[in-house]
């Protein structure tokens, strides 16, 4: 069961917490090298595309990037939960 389906994007924060779920609903990154979309699933987990230009890590606490190419080298995709403002 991914922490999606236990807490969906309607959970309050109070109730999230209680299962050690952050504010970020999906972690996920479109590399514009290869086109590939990239999700971290938990807080540790670092998932790299396909060409090796992008990776995502940070599940649902932290959203970082790790990239090869310049800045734009890719797009960002996070969705936060409904009670979140997105200057978390």
């Amino acid at each position: 069961m991914t922490y999606q389906e236990l807490c969906p994007i309607d959970t309050s924060k109070e109730i999230r917490r209680k299962f050690n779920i952050g504010d970020i609903f999906e972690n996920k990154a479109k590399c514009l090298k290869c086109g590939e979309i990239i999700i971290s699933k938990n807080r540790h987990d670092y998932s790299k595309c396909k060409c090796g230009n992008l990776a995502v890590d940070g599940g649902s606490w932290y959203a970082r990037r790790a990239f090869t190419g310049r800045t734009d080298s890719y797009e960002d995709m996070i969705v936060y939960y409904l009670d979140v403002k997105e200057e978390v």
